[in-house]
């Protein structure tokens, strides 16, 4: 099973929950896990199989908000797939893993209104690159 996962940069939840739906069909938020500020789990139930959705804002004490689709069966084939999506629909810098084929561990795909290139996070963080 691939898992995808991104980072947007200050999106606003409504506008995430907007596009998730848009992309996914209806959201069900899972209860809350109170141990853990900023982070809010859901489920695509009209996928099937339900598609497990986490998004943590200030992800690492950032200005970026992670999303997690714990499933194989989404809309996108790829992490760098699912950033070109967001970035078309928020119009915000949006990092991801970028793929097997680049193995360096601190670095990550970066789509911004520059267009898309690798970078080096500086200490492992987000948003330095």
């Amino acid at each position: 099973m691939q898992d995808i996962e991104i980072y947007i940069r200050e999106p606003a939840m409504r506008r995430v929950l907007g596009w998730l739906t848009s992309e996914l069909g209806e959201l069900e938020e899972v209860t809350a896990d109170t141990a853990k500020s900023g982070v809010r789990s859901f489920r695509a139930v009209a996928q099937s199989p339900t598609i497990p959705i986490m998004i943590h804002q200030a992800v690492e004490g950032s200005a970026y908000t992670g999303i997690w689709f714990n499933a194989g069966n989404t809309p996108w084939a790829s992490d760098a797939d699912c950033a070109r999506a967001a970035f078309e629909a928020f119009a915000l810098p949006v990092q991801c893993d970028p793929g097997p084929e680049n193995s360096g561990q601190d670095e990550f795909l970066r789509i911004d209104d520059q267009g898309e290139r690798l970078v080096t996070l500086r200490g492992g963080q987000l948003g330095n690159a």
